[in-house]
């Protein structure tokens, strides 16, 4: 079987959707099958082709729409030549692959939906070319419940991503890992106050390693200054040594808590509207808060309550080792109908 998976940017660029698409293009080329993976060129320095892991990557240049669609129509064999298409997120259906969807109407096309776009209530525009790309593919896999709630979407598959198990480090020392972007809807703002909260409430300073970039970078500088906190941040990196080496983990990305649940961590979150509530409470695995002063003290609480940990604990880790990248591999082929 052929597949073309169309995602926005890709290896070696970090994030989510580029690890998931990653690690299940990794598992499905196990079993047998070809992966192509078609992308942006999102650095000059990337090659334009190139195969990693028997992966063949091919990069189309970063440019206009219009330019991007005559490069997709130059190079239209890549849809043609293939069993399956699959794009990852609506965008990346509606602004390169629809024209291709009239040129090659019978091509079996499928999609994976894996996030929102932080605005609620949700613009009709965005519901409305979600509902277009819903309505014009064979099929879909939401990341997230939440999905079919709160833009209708008829599912085929619901899922949270996958995770590698590794090897679990025990410590104590009291200390947190933020795994995100530097955005509001993360959630980062709220738990920096939080944690001065904690530090003028109790009289201690938590450690903090951000794993992260965004435009509040320059506002949390500023913040940990003038608050005389212990706050380092490190970009755009893997977290996995800091999930290691630090006893909690804030994150409200599925992924990220996946990966924080596997390495036997806490995993604290908060949510500022109601459809990053569902977002939560569909997982269902974290401590989850709707403001600083109430994260504050359900930290005070955890610190302070061993036991009561070690019960969420638990049941985060049993969650997540089923959460395999094999098991979501075999979804997919299951939405194609590939045995």
């Amino acid at each position: 079987m052929k597949i073309l998976m169309i995602t926005p940017n890709f290896y070696p660029n970090i994030g989510g959707v580029e690890k998931h698409v990653l690690q299940v293009t990794n598992e499905i080329i196990k079993k047998g099958h070809q992966v192509t993976v078609l992308t942006r060129k999102y650095e000059k320095k990337l090659h334009d082709q190139e195969t990693i892991n028997e992966i063949n990557i091919i990069r189309f240049p970063l440019e206009n729409l219009l330019n991007t669609w005559k490069w997709l129509y130059k190079n239209k064999t890549l849809i043609k030549n293939s069993d399956i298409v699959h794009c990852h997120d609506y965008r990346v259906f509606v602004f390169y692959y629809l024209p291709f969807r009239i040129l090659f109407p019978f091509k079996h096309v499928f999609i994976t939906y894996h996030g929102f776009e932080g605005f609620v209530p949700i613009p009709r525009k965005i519901f409305l070319l979600r509902k277009l790309s819903e309505l014009l593919t064979n099929g879909n896999i939401c990341i997230g419940k939440y999905i079919v709630k709160w833009y209708k979407t008829k599912t085929n598959h619901i899922s949270y991503g996958g995770v590698i198990p590794s090897k679990i480090t025990k410590v104590s020392n009291n200390s947190f890992t933020f795994i995100g972007r530097l955005e509001k809807d993360t959630g980062i703002l709220l738990f920096i106050k939080a944690i001065k909260l904690i530090k003028d409430k109790i009289g201690v300073n938590l450690i903090v390693d951000i794993c992260g970039d965004g435009s509040l970078k320059d506002t949390i500088i500023k913040l940990n200054e003038e608050n005389n906190l212990n706050i380092k941040i490190h970009g755009i990196t893997n977290p996995d040594k800091f999930i290691d080496k630090n006893q909690f983990v804030f994150c409200t990305g599925y992924l990220g808590i996946l990966e924080s649940l596997i390495k036997k961590r806490l995993v604290f979150s908060v949510y500022d509207n109601p459809l990053k509530q569902d977002y939560l409470d569909s997982l269902d695995m974290t401590i989850t808060c709707n403001s600083s002063e109430q994260l504050a003290e359900k930290i005070i609480y955890y610190v302070d309550n061993f036991d009561e940990t070690e019960k969420k604990i638990e049941k985060g880790y049993e969650f997540a080792k089923l959460q395999t990248w094999n098991k979501l591999s075999d979804t997919y082929l299951s939405l194609w109908g590939v045995k």
